[in-house]
């Protein structure tokens, strides 16, 4: 069973969706709480002051000053809210937002699952950076440095002579408009732990880099892999205070590949 996510709008959000929805000629659809017609109507015009959508039809069933409930999409994402509907002095059909406008996100259908179809990779920087010192494990004295070198050389897919630097590259197991999921193995496990915040994430698609200013860790979980001699752990990563634009660019990233997905292809890519 699918599970819906809605999350609030603060003001200069909804000013920008709304004015996306008419600036990209929209259809918002109407309809009264406990009923099963809805109605679609086009959006020809939006007052910010009044913080009024403008419809194109003019008689519409429905009585001034009442309360209905309301949606439209924008770039694969869906917005809801309950609004007044109106008649403006021109007689044109208004809705009035007064209340909260949410994003919605159902995960069942609104996430895309990357791997093994597609090639995502998330570069977290660590904050630091190793120069060929010795490193040692305390409990055994036993030298650590050629595991340790092996370990920063897969960060950066570096040679043996070339200064390792502090960029983890770790393959995004599946990805939403809120965060995304990522596979670490006992070496990782240090740098993400819960609650631990990361800055200016680069995620790289194959034809596109999207950097995510704030991430928080929100689980770290055992992960069951095909190879039970090798100890791995899922990790669930928030996007924190994400930008409209950078929403808008994440959403339409996902929803051209789940529309673009072809099914013989991917079984073709999988099988490589």
């Amino acid at each position: 069973m699918s599970q819906i996510y809605f999350s609030k709008q603060n003001l200069s959000e909804t000013v920008s969706r709304l004015s996306l929805l008419t600036n990209s000629k929209g259809e918002v659809i109407i309809w009264l709480k406990g009923t099963k017609d809805k109605y679609t109507h086009k959006v020809i015009g939006f007052n910010q002051d009044r913080m009024e959508l403008v419809l194109e039809e003019k008689d519409i069933n429905f009585s001034s000053g009442q309360s209905v409930l309301c949606c439209f999409s924008l770039r694969g994402m869906d917005f809801f809210s309950e609004v007044i509907f109106q008649k403006s002095v021109s007689h044109f059909c208004v809705l009035q937002f007064k209340n909260i406008l949410f994003k919605s996100e159902r995960r069942s259908s609104f996430r895309l699952l990357t791997y093994p179809i597609y090639e995502v990779i998330a570069e977290f920087d660590l904050g630091l950076v190793y120069q060929g010192g010795k490193v040692l494990d305390f409990k055994t004295r036993v030298s650590q440095t050629g595991l340790f070198k092996s370990f920063l050389k897969i960060m950066d897919n570096q040679s043996d002579n070339e200064e390792v630097g502090r960029t983890l590259k770790i393959r995004v197991q599946d990805l939403s408009t809120t965060g995304i999921a990522v596979h670490i193995g006992a070496l990782e496990l240090e740098y993400f732990k819960k609650d631990h915040i990361f800055e200016n994430v680069n995620i790289r698609f194959p034809d596109e880099v999207i950097q995510i200013s704030k991430l928080k860790v929100m689980y770290v979980v055992d992960y069951i892999s095909g190879d039970k001699s090798l100890k791995m752990y899922k990790v669930g990563i928030h996007f924190e205070n994400l930008s409209n634009s950078i929403d808008d660019k994440i959403g339409k990233k996902i929803n051209t590949l789940l529309r673009s997905n072809d099914l013989n292809k991917d079984f073709e890519n999988f099988i490589k």
